[in-house]
């Protein structure tokens, strides 16, 4: 008896392994083509505040790059503690199941969020030195391209008797220039781009009340909008 149910699970695992057909598709609304994806995505912990998710949000409209090709108008969220890009696929009774894009396929996406635009890519397509399949977000200013991994680290919320947790942001910041990867921790490391402008840049920043770290990672846009002309 035992050998036989050895058997059995062997037949069943050799069956999942080579029929991809078994895999979870979805088929996209613009496109005839399917995407390919992984595994179904299931959350470590309660999304009910959506904490660990990009702009908080449990549907974000947006374009996908798979594979080469760019499918357009698409509802897809982010887990950024888990870095998955997850879309919902219908299902035969009417409901849906939330998938997990395959990362060595999805080569980049964007966030179309009112008036503005987030643009990600995998890390290979960036810099040899980032993690290669990982997605970061990109600006492109004239001479610099600011990158940024957005993270957020789940800690026990001490104020807090119940023993509950929250997430704090802890993103990573660079820039590239020439080629060349810097790692942006602060206001500081931003100014030393610009020795020529220093003062001006400082006055622009308390005026707009910006601060450059790990929690507010965007903040440095407005100053290479403005300076690096």
């Amino acid at each position: 008896m035992k050998i036989r149910l050895q058997i059995l699970f062997v037949c069943i695992f050799l069956l999942i392994e080579f029929c991809p057909s078994l895999y979870a598709q979805a088929l996209l609304s613009t496109d005839s083509e399917n995407i390919i994806n992984g595994k179904l995505w299931v959350p470590n912990y309660s999304i009910a505040q959506g904490e660990q998710l990009f702009l908080s949000q449990l549907e974000l409209n947006g374009d996908l790059r798979f594979k080469g090709k760019d499918f357009k108008n698409q509802k897809f969220f982010y887990d950024i503690t888990k870095d998955e890009i997850i879309i919902a696929i219908p299902t035969e009774d009417n409901t849906s199941r939330n998938i997990v894009l395959n990362p060595y396929f999805l080569e980049g996406f964007t966030v179309l969020e009112r008036e503005q635009n987030y643009h990600f890519m995998r890390g290979n397509f960036i810099h040899d030195e980032l993690q290669q399949n990982a997605y970061y977000q990109i600006f492109n200013s004239e001479s610099l391209r600011y990158v940024v991994k957005h993270s957020k680290a789940r800690m026990l919320n001490s104020k807090n008797a119940s023993k509950t947790f929250k997430y704090v942001d802890n993103s990573r910041m660079y820039i590239i220039k020439k080629q060349q990867l810097s790692k942006i921790k602060k206001t500081k490391d931003i100014l030393n781009f610009f020795p020529q402008q220093k003062k001006e840049i400082r006055r622009f920043i308390r005026t707009h009340k910006l601060k450059i770290n790990k929690h507010t990672p965007l903040d440095a846009l407005p100053i290479l909008t403005k300076f690096d002309l």
